[in-house]
């Protein structure tokens, strides 16, 4: 992911979302590390299930659809296209354990 900021005398931040082991804290996944030189920017990114929900929205949106399915993208919409299919078995496969889990716990059978 690129930041551009005029700020810095117009330079790119490159961030690595793909690097950094999230933890959680709270309602928030948070993910931290450094930018690559020359700037060697410590950074910290909080998303809550709301930035999430936006974030997806975003990625729906027919103009950015189209982009991903734009000639020469067809590996990158795939991609995507797999990763929300993985991630959509982690919720369908992880949510019924978890409500037996809180049935457990809240003394229900």
């Amino acid at each position: 992911m690129k930041f551009w900021s005029k700020g810095l005398g117009k330079r790119c931040l490159h961030v690595d979302c793909g690097s950094e082991e999230p933890s959680v804290e709270g309602d928030q996944l948070v993910l931290e590390g450094t930018t690559p030189p020359p700037l060697n920017w410590a950074y910290t990114m909080q998303m809550d299930g709301v930035d999430w929900i936006e974030f997806v929205s975003f990625a729906l949106r027919p103009k950015v659809v189209r982009h991903m399915l734009a000639r020469r993208r067809w590996g990158l919409a795939l991609q995507a296209g797999w990763h929300m299919a993985w991630f959509v078995a982690a919720v369908v496969f992880t949510l019924p354990g978890a409500w037996v889990r809180k049935a457990r716990v809240s003394g229900h059978p």
